[in-house]
């Protein structure tokens, strides 16, 4: 038979029906919302399939020989019973839209990191505390949900900063900060109904809206405070949790050049990072000066430069600002983070009549609420 889209969708199946083998160049398959459990192995020798869509059934597990599928470029396993995923997923190298929400999944592979043709993930509704870093080896990725994990403590900077990525779902998980540093063709943001999140990076000022002031009543921060970098906002008396990175902040003003030689270091060993992931040179690992240099230049830098036409990379000392809405209801505290006291200045100089300025203090380990 000469077709090459098939839909059989909520047709109560319980396997996949053989009669697959009878449409020759068969390109794309809706199977959704049946009652499949099983992908079998004769499915995998359909190397014509470009789109698979397996959405609300009952896979407990997707073969290992998945990869035979060499020109795959849709898959949608979305509201299964996937506890976990093959590694050889990451062979599928024309993979351009990959769904896995609403499963049991605590981990991705980091072979992941191979899918470079990749632009839509889709990790939502799942139990992910963490995501690899690998993850930002997906240079095309446009579009990132990873909505309502509710033990995702951290989205890394890395990863938020791909440059590529245009939109951005992070609602309703356990975030304790919002990344500062974010793609610069980022449009769409929906992250901000994270309760433990107590101010937000002036990055995301666009996509913030009052209404998101009536969210549910800020969660107190469940992690130790030790060997974390914090700030004591005055005004409120808040204790504002700092990238993990951070090694020291300045006030505005303050003396000129206080950025350090080590974070001109990070820079030089970004730009080599680009040719050469340094989690993948072991080598590079034992040769850096300082223990946890490379932890830097893995994470990525921390937060970009406030001042727009700056946007330079920052990674342990910045200067800092803590911000607020002129002649506005809503109580939102914002944060801005320079690479430089000029560009701080110069920012300041544009949105002034915009934004006044709180005091803030460090506050060490000893500074309890």
């Amino acid at each position: 038979m000469n077709k090459t889209i098939l839909h059989w969708s909520y047709l109560n199946f319980k396997d996949v029906p053989m009669d697959l083998f009878l449409y020759e160049d068969l390109e794309e398959v809706y199977l959704k919302e049946n009652y499949i459990s099983v992908i079998p192995k004769w499915l995998l020798n359909i190397t014509t399939l470009k789109f698979i869509h397996l959405a609300g059934n009952n896979l407990s597990e997707l073969p290992a020989d998945i990869y035979m599928l060499e020109n795959l470029e849709f898959l949608d396993v979305s509201n299964n019973e996937l506890k976990e995923l093959p590694k050889t997923l990451g062979l599928l190298l024309q993979l351009q839209q990959l769904n896995v929400s609403g499963n049991q999944l605590t981990e991705l592979p980091v072979e992941l990191s191979s899918l470079r043709n990749l632009e839509h993930l889709n990790i939502a509704k799942n139990q992910f505390r963490r995501l690899p870093l690998q993850l930002s080896e997906c240079v095309r990725l446009n579009e990132l949900n990873v909505s309502d994990n509710e033990a995702l403590l951290h989205l890394p900077e890395r990863i938020a900063n791909l440059p590529m990525l245009q939109s951005l779902a992070a609602d309703r998980c356990a975030l304790v900060y919002l990344p500062a540093a974010l793609s610069k063709f980022m449009n769409h943001v929906r992250i901000f109904h994270n309760t433990s999140v107590n101010y937000i990076p002036m990055v995301y000022e666009r996509f913030y809206q009052n209404f998101y002031d009536n969210r549910q009543k800020v969660t107190p921060l469940s992690i130790s405070k030790k060997g974390l970098f914090w700030v004591r906002e005055l005004d409120t008396n808040n204790r504002l949790l700092l990238p993990v990175g951070t090694r020291k902040v300045f006030p505005v003003p303050s003396s000129e050049n206080q950025v350090t030689l080590y974070d001109d270091c990070l820079h030089a060993l970004q730009t080599l990072n680009r040719q050469l992931p340094v989690y993948d040179n072991a080598a590079l690992h034992r040769l850096l000066p300082e223990p946890y240099m490379s932890s830097h230049i893995n994470n990525g830098p921390i937060a970009r430069c406030t001042t727009t036409n700056c946007s330079s990379c920052l990674y342990t000392t910045y200067y800092f600002m803590v911000v607020k809405r002129r002649g506005s209801a809503s109580k939102q505290l914002f944060t801005c983070n320079f690479c430089t006291h000029n560009c701080a200045l110069q920012w300041l100089s544009v949105n002034g009549k915009k934004y006044y300025q709180l005091a803030w203090k460090v506050s060490d380990d000893d500074d309890d609420d």
